[in-house]
């Protein structure tokens, strides 16, 4: 091929029809193993019951186990590694927000704590 052939190839082919070796498709095995075994680890954090009174760690756990079953079938790489990065960052920003939330309440606590001992000595 020359050089007007391959570009022109490269061009006309869109990405999902090239093909994947066996080590690109175990490394995304792994990383998919990675991924799901830190969301079991992080929803230690979701210890309270929902409104219907089932805990939120049971519930990201499930959800977690459903979604990875459903992509277990998906073939095309790409969408593979979109759907990982789409996962670790929701993650990522929950786990942002969690601890945005923990601070306030400690800030709360401290302050309220403050306040009482303050309070405690007029």
């Amino acid at each position: 091929m020359n050089q007007k052939s391959i570009l022109s190839h490269i061009f006309d082919n869109p990405f999902n029809k090239l093909k994947v070796g066996a080590a690109a498709k175990k490394t995304q095995n792994k990383e998919a193993l990675r991924l799901y075994r830190d969301i079991l680890k992080f929803s230690i954090e979701f210890d309270w019951a929902n409104k219907n009174g089932e805990i939120w760690r049971d519930i990201i756990r499930k959800s977690a186990r459903k979604e990875f079953e459903i992509a277990k079938n998906e073939s095309d790489p790409f969408m593979v590694m979109r759907m990982i990065m789409t996962s670790r960052e929701a993650m990522q920003k929950t786990r942002e927000k969690l601890n945005e939330e923990y601070f306030k309440l400690n800030t709360t606590f401290s302050e309220r704590t403050q306040t009482n001992e303050n309070y405690k000595l007029q």
